[in-house]
C-alpha cells in the first residue's frame, strides 16, 4: 500500500496510474507540461485557453517547477475518490455499447470510438474519438478490456 494524502493506494492502483501518466508524458520527459495537458484536454473535447490551462498545472504543481510530476499527479488522482457515477456505472455504459456476441468486459475499438462520437459529438468531434480510442490499449484479439479501464479510472 501506498499512502497518497488521506488516501492509501494498492501498488496495481500505482501501476495503473503510472500507465495513464505515461499516456499523456507523451515526450517521456518524467513531468506533464502545460501543453501535453491542452492536447489531453483538446481530445476529451475540452478547449481550454493557455491560460485555463496553465492556472491548473500551478494548482498541481506542488514544488512549482511549471510542470506536474508523477507524485504530484498521484496526489490529484488519489483525491477524485468522490465522483458521482460509481464503477457500476461507468461498465453499464460500456456494456450498452459493446457487441453483444463478444465476451462480456470487452469492446471493439470500433464501437467505443462511434459511441463517443454519437452520444459525445457536442463535445468530441469524430478525429478526437478516433485520437483517443487508438490511444488505449488492446488484447491480442484487438480489443479493449473495459473493466480494466474503468478499474484504472475509478480505484
Amino acid at each position: 500500500m501506498v499512502k497518497v494524502g488521506s488516501v492509501e493506494l494498492t501498488d496495481e492502483e500505482v501501476k495503473e496510474f503510472k500507465e495513464v501518466f505515461d499516456l499523456v508524458d507523451k515526450d517521456k520527459g518524467g513531468t506533464i507540461s502545460a501543453s501535453e495537458v491542452k492536447e489531453l484536454m483538446g481530445l476529451l473535447g475540452m478547449h481550454p485557453t493557455q491560460e485555463e490551462v496553465e492556472a491548473m498545472v500551478a494548482e498541481i504543481d506542488i514544488d512549482g517547477n511549471g510542470e506536474v510530476d508523477f507524485e504530484e499527479f498521484l496526489q490529484v488522482m488519489a483525491g477524485q475518490q468522490n465522483t458521482s457515477y460509481t464503477k457500476r456505472d461507468l461498465v453499464r455504459a460500456f456494456r450498452l455499447f459493446a457487441d453483444p456476441g463478444l465476451q462480456p468486459g470487452f469492446i471493439s475499438p470500433e464501437a467505443l470510438e462511434k459511441a463517443l462520437a454519437t452520444y459525445c459529438a457536442d463535445k468530441v468531434t469524430s478525429e478526437d474519438a478516433a485520437r483517443l480510442v487508438a490511444q488505449l490499449e488492446v488484447n491480442i484479439d484487438g480489443l479493449i478490456n473495459y473493466n480494466e479501464k474503468v478499474n484504472l479510472f475509478m480505484s
